[in-house]
């Protein structure tokens, strides 16, 4: 049921609010109503929320593995796990028993505790809480880093962007890997005003999640490929909670990623693959692809 709010002040000041504890630094503010928590503050159902299914994470472990062995002539060991969340690819690889030493980073306190507390006793899995966009760590060079769950398209200004690809080649070793995963992205359509996009129903934690998205209005000289906005329901045994969250999403695309990386001056882009495979064609892409960045 749509809330109705009327101090539009105080609607602005609370969204931006929300917007800086999970938008990159940097990242545009979006107008909108606000709804009081962000879906990032719940770390148990935010995934079932944008779509993940399960095993998909596992996939994506297991393909990123394999890129290091094609790319890396010397074993992957240490790896930076960007924008992590709870880091679910960091615990899988620190607890497979193949010598992984691996430090995740992101912006979110609340994340950066969920992840602490799943990841137990495993002291090969270490956090930070840092911004995306421009970090520092005291670390040793990485091997490799990744940014998994189609997150990387939220970095939409050009400044951000080459700030965010030269701290992550400051962290890599020279010749390290960058994977970077990010949504197939088809145009979406125009709209003049805010408009229902599709509902759904998920459930996550034996909870259901009443889930309804939004298209919005972009200017045409924008570079967002749209805001996502994301309202949720989740109805917990003493009640429901609503959240709200607005997220841009840059344009990306494989030509545009080895622009970014010529610019930096710190990679070159070495491989684009579809849907978790060597062997599908770009064009034949149907959810998601990856890139490939090598540290020059």
């Amino acid at each position: 049921m749509r809330r109705h709010y009327h101090a539009v002040r105080r609607e602005i000041s609370s969204l931006n609010s929300i917007a800086r504890r999970h938008w990159p630094a940097g990242a545009p503010l979006v107008r909108s109503s606000p709804m009081e928590p962000s879906i990032y503050e719940y770390p148990d159902v935010f995934r079932r929320a944008h779509l993940e299914s399960p095993g998909e994470i596992s996939a994506e472990v297991v393909f990123l593995q394999q890129l290091w062995k094609r790319y890396r002539k010397r074993p992957t060991r240490r790896v930076l796990d960007i924008a992590c969340g709870d880091s679910p690819h960091g615990r899988l690889l620190a607890g497979n028993g193949n010598g992984f030493e691996i430090v995740g980073i992101d912006r979110s306190p609340t994340m950066i505790a969920a992840g602490r507390r799943k990841a137990g006793a495993l002291a090969n899995l270490r956090f930070y809480r840092r911004s995306i966009e421009k970090f520092t760590l005291p670390e040793r060079p990485f091997d490799a880093a990744i940014f998994m769950s189609e997150t990387f398209p939220v970095i939409v200004e050009n400044a951000g962007l080459l700030s965010h690809l030269k701290s992550v080649g400051r962290a890599l070793k020279r010749g390290g890997l960058y994977c970077i995963d990010i949504d197939r992205q088809d145009p979406m359509p125009r709209v003049s005003q805010r408009t229902i996009w599709r509902e759904r129903t998920a459930y996550a934690a034996g909870l259901a999640l009443d889930i309804r998205e939004f298209h919005r209005p972009i200017a045409w000289h924008s570079p967002l490929h749209s805001i996502y906005e994301l309202e949720c329901t989740i109805r917990f045994p003493n009640g429901a909670v609503t959240t709200r969250d607005l997220i841009p999403v840059r344009y990306t695309l494989p030509a545009t990623l080895e622009l970014a990386a010529l610019a930096s001056g710190m990679f070159k882009m070495v491989g684009a693959y579809s849907d978790l495979s060597f062997s599908k064609p770009l064009d034949k892409c149907r959810y998601r692809w990856t890139g490939v960045l090598r540290r020059v």
